[in-house]
């Protein structure tokens, strides 16, 4: 099998690239739920968490403005209204 020579000294281990990373990342803003639980201040904190990661998501994904994401979210996000019917009820019709 041929032997290969390697050399110690290259241009491209004397010059690292100095190129910046691409990733941002953000502190979650603090919440503070009406409840003293640790659960549930847990909980919101995770959801709030969520919520912004996902409108950043959207923002890029999208190519829209941060505030644009975040209105979209919380529609996307936002609870539904009960209905009267349910789901098995209206397939059966």
């Amino acid at each position: 099998m041929p032997h290969l020579p390697f050399t110690t000294t290259s241009s491209a281990a004397s010059n690292p690239p100095t190129a910046q990373p691409s990733i941002v990342l953000h502190v979650a803003p603090e919440v503070s739920p009406s409840s003293s639980d640790p659960i549930s201040q847990s909980t919101a904190h995770i959801s709030s968490a969520y919520r912004q990661r996902y409108a950043s998501y959207l923002a890029a994904t999208l190519n829209i403005s941060l505030e644009a994401a975040q209105s979209e979210t919380d529609y996307q996000l936002s609870p539904r209204r009960a209905s009267e019917v349910s789901e098995g009820d209206a397939c059966q019709s």
